[in-house]
């Protein structure tokens, strides 16, 4: 509640009067990133959305473990539309989660961080990440358990107008999971 969400994404130049959907992949090259993001981005947009992009730093990494070799910087820049899509690279991505109405990921640890805002969450399924990327299996289904999954960029805009007509139909699971994970959010040290 101290992160004006409004505030942020008048500093992003986002539409004010559009739902804000925030885009924040693990790193992997088995992560929706590099399974569908441009797609991902595109279709949230073309769905009437604002998109922030919020890419874990790794994925901003120039070793090829995490990026496989795409210059992801480049690729989401391109993807940027003046009022409605932006590329964000600011360290904290604590500021874009008070922004958005939304959010977008296949099993960041923002994710669980989402769920203290009991907003709706959307887990893009990217099958071969959690092998890949050596993810605990329970960690994945606690995520999942408060979000809905999806596994197409159409699917996607579909759940996100959704969830966005019903935010509170998976409130009680998402405050279970962020109460399990975090003590006294916001507070604790």
């Amino acid at each position: 509640g101290r992160v004006d969400g409004a505030a942020v994404r008048n500093e992003c130049g986002l539409d004010p009067s559009r739902f804000t959907v925030l885009y924040a992949p693990t790193y992997s090259p088995a992560a929706s990133l590099h399974l569908a993001g441009e797609q991902i981005v595109r279709t949230l947009a073309e769905a009437a959305f604002n998109v922030i992009v919020k890419l874990h730093d790794r994925s901003l990494d120039p070793d090829t473990r995490y990026t496989g070799g795409v210059d992801w910087r480049s690729r989401m820049r391109a993807l940027e539309r003046a009022g409605q899509v932006k590329f964000a690279e600011g360290a904290d991505a604590s500021t874009y989660l008070a922004a958005a109405d939304v959010m977008v990921t296949d099993h960041s640890s923002v994710g669980f961080e989402y769920l203290v805002l009991d907003r709706p969450l959307i887990v893009y399924d990217a099958p071969d990440l959690a092998t890949t990327a050596r993810i605990n299996p329970e960690k994945i289904e606690l995520l999942r358990s408060a979000a809905t999954v999806v596994r197409t960029p159409d699917e996607l805009a579909a759940a996100a107008r959704a969830e966005l007509a019903a935010p509170s139909r998976l409130s009680r699971q998402r405050r279970r999971v962020a109460s399990e994970m975090f003590h006294a959010p916001g507070t604790a040290t």
